[in-house]
């Protein structure tokens, strides 16, 4: 528990909390897409030639997500790959020992049939779909699918089956002009958006497949919109601006506008190039504690059968770090 802990330990874990830090558990890595900017929470990806190792088991994933609910944890996002292509994935979802926290799905939701035949899973809070684009082209072009109306269709039917569905937009140089086609749609059926820029997850050279697009000029494209402009906060992984048309309300979260550093991210090497600043402890099936994407030098192995509790809280201390010399730093990445 967290109250047990030492005191240096639960204020950067309640920091972490407060500030919207995020744990991120990849159930599986495998996808029916191939996104051209997929991260893959840092684990090598099969779809680009990397070898695929599973360490970890589900029995494995339910106590380190219920861990984690057990220190207060505020959300457990669930993701992958794409978690819907894990078999046990309801079973997985309701062994969680959850308490308060919130189970947020990471979605494609090409595979939403394997919950739409079945009562809806009280256990998850919200499903978090990808909705990239709308135009076809680009949803083969540049994440490997088949047609946009497959995943729209998919929303609507989650929706209507009970779930909460918002829509994650993720901004690149390919879909910079489609924001307005994601925008009707959440409209038109009553759902939030949160819209951010792409993350690097590797330095190779081109990884944007063009300049980085600041999500900034977005909000000119609200304004015209009518949104009311809610407020704007800095925390972990970005600027967060918040606006509302109707019932309809919407995120864009903006790292050049004020990404978060921190002693964690002192002597990096890669801080021109940083995409996302201090913001989710990854960890999945790898066996891997992933404070950072990009800074694979500070991935370590979690011990499944070892205090879990204990481990996550370390992990965040390293990344939150002594709170006074923390900074938010702007600027578009490299």
């Amino acid at each position: 528990m967290l109250d047990d802990a030492p005191v240096a330990l639960r204020d950067s874990f309640r920091r972490f909390n407060d500030g919207g830090g995020k744990f991120r558990l990849a159930v599986i890595n495998a996808c029916n897409l191939d996104c051209a900017f997929c991260h893959n929470e840092a684990m090598a990806n099969p779809r680009r030639g990397g070898v695929r190792r599973d360490v970890l088991g589900v029995d494995d994933l339910v106590a380190i997500a219920s861990a984690w609910a057990r220190l207060g944890g505020a959300q457990i996002n669930l993701t992958g790959g794409e978690p819907l292509a894990l078999p046990e994935l309801v079973p997985l979802i309701e062994a969680i020992d959850k308490r308060a926290t919130r189970i947020a799905l990471n979605s494609n939701v090409l595979l939403a049939e394997r919950l739409l035949r079945r009562p809806r899973v009280a256990a998850i809070d919200v499903i978090l779909a990808s909705l990239h684009t709308l135009d076809d082209a680009t949803w083969r072009d540049q994440l490997g699918g088949r047609r946009a109306r497959d995943a729209t269709d998919a929303i609507v039917a989650l929706a209507r089956h009970g779930y909460r569905v918002d829509l994650n937009y993720s901004l690149g140089p390919a879909n910079r002009d489609h924001f307005d086609d994601v925008l009707d749609f959440a409209l038109a059926h009553d759902l939030h958006l949160k819209a951010i820029a792409l993350v690097r997850s590797s330095t190779a050279p081109g990884f944007y497949g063009g300049d980085w697009v600041d999500p900034a000029w977005l909000a000119a494209r609200l304004d015209a919109r009518g949104a009311a402009c809610e407020g704007s906060r800095d925390s972990f992984g970005g600027r967060r601006t918040t606006y509302r048309i109707g019932r309809c309300k919407i995120e864009v979260k903006n790292i050049a506008a004020g990404r978060l550093h921190t002693d964690f991210c002192r002597g990096c090497l890669h801080q021109a190039q940083c995409g996302e600043g201090i913001y989710g402890l990854r960890t999945g099936v790898d066996g891997l504690l992933k404070p950072c994407l990009l800074r694979r030098d500070r991935h370590r192995p979690i011990e499944p059968r070892g205090d879990l509790e204990r481990q996550l809280l370390d992990a965040v201390h390293a990344m939150v770090g002594d709170w006074s010399s923390a900074r938010f730093v702007g600027g578009a990445p490299g």
